[in-house]
């Protein structure tokens, strides 16, 4: 029970230092100037990332969509043969 209760002070006690810190915050619609270079070098990582996953196992993509495609078609000896 005193967990429960210490917990609930910690919350409120957050939630009151968010509220606050948020009345000082600046105004919602202000952008930083730098903000479009930021996002523009987390995109390229991350579109670098996604296709170098894409690239790495694109083998294993490429087994998986034509086993749904047989699948899909109703040819369920090669899919069975396969798995052997």
């Amino acid at each position: 029970m005193k967990r429960v209760g210490l917990s609930f002070v910690f919350m409120i006690a957050l939630i009151s230092f968010w509220g606050v810190q948020s009345a000082f915050a600046a105004p919602l619609g202000y952008i930083d100037p730098n903000t479009g270079g930021m996002l523009f070098q987390i995109l390229a990582v991350a579109v670098t990332l996604l296709s170098g996953v894409l690239f790495f196992f694109s083998s294993r993509i490429k087994m998986g969509v034509a086993r749904l495609r047989r699948y899909f078609r109703g040819d369920e000896a090669d899919i069975e043969g396969e798995a052997e």
